[in-house]
Parts: C-alpha cells; structure tokens; sequence
C-alpha cells in the first residue's frame, strides 16, 4: 500500500482526557456551589488564607476562582452571569482534547 492510502489515526494523550475531566468537574462543583448559594463562603474562605495558600489557589484553580470572585463581585447579575458562562465556556474548550501533532509536515 502506499502512504497516501492509509490513514494514520492520532490519539489525544491520556493526560488530555484527565484535564478535561478535571476542568469539567470543577465547573460541576463550582455551578452546583452557585446553585446552593455557597459560592460567598467559598470566596470568603479563600480570602481568609494565608497569602502564600491564597495565591497558591488562585494559580491551581485559577479559572473557577476567578469566575467565583466575578460572581460575588458588585456587578450587575447580568454581566455576572455572562462572565461566568464565557470563562465557564472558554475553559473548557480549551481543555478538549486534542490529537497531538507529529511534528512532521
């Protein structure tokens, strides 16, 4: 057979798949937080750490913190709710997983 007529199929890494499960979940659990009106607690928990553990959250959970921060923020609930949902799409779109590229054209 000649090259042209295969087909090579690429497979996403496992380690991919794993973010993308991890990412999803933590959406899961922060709009099941939301939906119990526990994301103040969540927020004023984080707050109340000491400055090393605080920023070490922030960079681990960065993108739900942040979505937590804008939620309990001052802001109209519309735009709370818009920014939410675009940081809750955002992410996950950029955690699918992807095959990984040969590395040859």
């Amino acid at each position: 057979m000649s090259k042209s007529s295969t087909t090579e199929v690429r497979q996403a890494p496992a380690s991919s798949k794993g973010w993308f499960v991890w990412m999803t979940g933590l959406w899961i659990v922060f709009f099941v937080l939301m939906q119990q009106g526990r994301l103040d607690d969540l927020a004023a928990s984080i707050r109340d750490l000491p400055i090393i553990a605080e920023i070490v959250v922030w960079i681990v959970f960065f993108p739900q913190v942040l979505a937590t921060a804008v939620w309990t923020g001052g802001w109209s609930e519309g735009l709370r709710v818009t920014l939410v949902v675009l940081f809750a799409l955002f992410w996950t779109v950029v955690s699918i997983p992807r095959p990984k590229s040969s590395g040859r054209r």
